[in-house]
């Protein structure tokens, strides 16, 4: 389990990246444009960083704990940052569940992926599963 929490701040910085590159390409796509842009990138980066540094740790506790396979890791990390991404967003926007906007699901996915390649998948890549 220990090889897994190894991984936990490359995994959590790179899935942070991923998250404020998403978020700034679909603010610029709607027409935010400037310093405004900045600002987002860097805050996002650093909420994304604190959730992925917990809520990873949490995953990666589990897929050690539970010898978790590569399709039920990833399986495992779709759902449970799927579900964190609604939740925040429902928390901060203080939205209803009809009111979810799809573009934290076009962000949400390719983090997953980041954080599951560069943890669990980085793990089962060098032999060490």
């Amino acid at each position: 389990m220990n090889k897994y929490l190894k991984r936990l701040i490359p995994a959590a910085n790179a899935t942070s990246l991923v998250a404020a590159l998403g978020h700034i390409i679909g603010i610029a796509i709607a027409g935010g444009i400037g310093l405004e842009l900045a600002y987002i990138a860097v805050l996002t980066y650093f909420v994304a960083f604190i959730v992925a540094v917990s809520v990873g740790a949490v995953l990666l506790i589990m897929v050690g704990f539970f010898r978790l396979n590569l399709l039920s890791s990833l399986l495992l990390f779709l759902v449970a940052v799927q579900s964190v991404a609604v939740g925040l967003e429902m928390y901060f926007f203080e939205i209803g569940l009809a009111d979810i906007s799809w573009q934290y699901g076009f962000i949400s996915v390719p983090v997953t992926l980041t954080a599951w390649y560069f943890s669990v998948y980085h793990i089962w890549k060098q032999g060490d599963e």
